[in-house]
């Protein structure tokens, strides 16, 4: 698991499971938790660090949105409260790709959000508002004090995934993300990064629109699709990494079997 340390107070880990994210804000001798790790091993190292290092409890585990990869050390707090959108068993019913160990990673919510939810925690203002785009539980955490805006999955890396949403569903998620203007993100996966990530996934997303609109112009739409290449709907700099790859790969799959951007 990597540590990084964002502020006194704040602490954003990486699991090496799909580098999925937590991030510990710390209130005296309590932890706001943020996500909870995407497999056993990784959930234990975030229990050990949280309780042996830094010699605190959990007191509440916010859930950007309930797939199984950001589940893992639920059931390792068992005093401390789970707060989730009320969609939150949708959510996990319409997972893709699960495995049985990864289902074991359940357990119910105590605290469920409709619309927003504002929490006082220590120095800090969470700002919790529903963004549904990856899922439709999806909740985003604004920290203005600290810059910093936690998105779940609504964006991954500098793409977007669209097998449980639809392209418009995204746009206004990250329109509503962008308008938040913070210099720092934290998406579901590879550690803080800055703000333009979201200007980077709507880039990816508008492109990835055009390059299938005109694919639909060629005499063989569905492998014309399949055949769009990353490089090709990411903004100018960006080289495409692995975990994207998959993602887009996936997402030209999604496409051409639902039907998206007509």
């Amino acid at each position: 698991m990597q540590i990084q340390q964002l502020e006194a107070d704040i602490y954003a880990l990486v699991g090496e499971t799909f580098q999925s994210n937590s991030v510990a804000i710390i209130n005296g001798d309590e932890v706001l938790l943020v996500d909870a790790m995407g497999d056993r091993r990784d959930a234990e190292s975030l229990r050990r660090f949280i309780e042996d290092d830094l010699k605190k409890r959990v007191r509440l585990i916010l859930c950007s949105h309930y797939f199984s990869d950001h589940l893992a050390a639920l059931d390792l707090f068992p005093q401390s409260l789970i707060v989730a959108h009320k969609n939150y068993r949708h959510t996990f019913d319409s997972e893709l790709f699960r495995t049985e160990s990864e289902r074991a990673h359940f357990v119910e919510p105590h605290i469920l959000i409709s619309d927003e939810m504002t929490i006082r925690w220590g120095r800090y203002r969470l700002d919790i508002f529903h963004n549904p785009g990856h899922t439709m539980s999806t909740l985003n955490i604004d920290i203005p004090e600290a810059d910093l805006l936690l998105t779940g999955d609504t964006v991954v890396g500098n793409v977007v995934y669209l097998a449980y949403s639809t392209p418009q569903m995204f746009f206004t998620a990250l329109e509503r993300a962008r308008r938040r203007n913070r210099s720092w993100l934290i998406s579901g996966h590879l550690g803080r990064r800055e703000g333009r990530a979201i200007d980077n996934a709507l880039h990816y997303l508008t492109a990835l629109q055009n390059q299938v609109r005109a694919a639909r112009e060629t005499g063989d739409p569905p492998e014309a699709i399949l055949s769009i290449e990353l490089k090709d709907c990411l903004a100018s700099g960006l080289v495409g990494s692995s975990f994207e790859n998959i993602f887009h790969k996936r997402n030209l799959a999604s496409i051409v079997e639902r039907n998206l951007f007509t």
